[in-house]
């Protein structure tokens, strides 16, 4: 499984490249909304992973797997390792991004650090939804097949409840309630976070499970 995540890693070099543009985008989202710019920066290393299904189909890797002592399990697995891989680093990266565009955002909501394991456990939730929209449809029916679907939806739904949520802040009345609300997370942390987390979890532990159902039925 490691070895097809670093396959995969090494096999999409071409768009190493690109990794170097998310960080601006994500602080440029900061500028609006500085609580935004970690899980914009965890998305955007979750979609540059997808990356890794475009190279197979374009080099028809899949072949070669096959002739190689290689499970379709294990090319499942490892490509779930190489987006986990993707969104730690988009969680690690994304903390001292957030940071700065704080310093400069429109609406400056970061205040003891303790708000920082919300928003960072809200992330891996949103990593782990995004990734059940995407990976069984990719790995079902290809990249070239599947790439509106399994990479629009991802899109669509970020945008849906980034308006959402924008909405519900400027509602009258709601000034503070994303203070309040961080502030009951950062005081209630097993509760808040811990559900979270184990709720992310799950959610990724489906996604794994029926993209690799999908891909050992698959045809090619």
């Amino acid at each position: 499984m490691k070895r097809m995540a670093i396959f995969d890693w090494n096999a999409m070099k071409y768009f190493h490249l690109r990794l170097f543009l998310i960080p601006l985008i994500s602080l440029s989202a900061g500028f609006i909304l500085a609580l935004l710019v970690i899980p914009m920066n965890v998305f955007l290393f979750l979609f540059f992973s997808v990356n890794a299904f475009a190279v197979e189909e374009k080099g028809d890797l899949n072949k070669l797997y096959f002739t190689l002592p290689v499970e379709r399990s294990a090319v499942v697995a490892g490509r779930y390792i190489l987006s986990v891989c993707m969104g730690l680093a988009g969680l690690v990266t994304g903390i001292p991004l957030a940071v700065l565009a704080d310093r400069f955002s429109l609406s400056h909501y970061y205040g003891p650090m303790g708000w920082f394991l919300p928003v960072v456990t809200i992330s891996y939730l949103l990593f782990s939804i995004f990734n059940l929209c995407m990976f069984p449809i990719l790995f079902k029916m290809g990249y070239r097949k599947g790439k509106f679907w399994g990479m629009l939806m991802p899109v669509v739904l970020f945008a849906a409840l980034y308006s959402a949520g924008v909405i519900v802040l400027t509602l009258p009345g709601n000034e503070y309630l994303l203070f309040h609300v961080l502030e009951y997370a950062s005081t209630n942390m097993f509760l808040v976070n811990g559900g979270m987390i184990a709720a992310a979890t799950l959610i990724l532990l489906c996604s794994f499970l029926l993209s690799k159902k999908l891909y050992l039925k698959r045809e090619f």
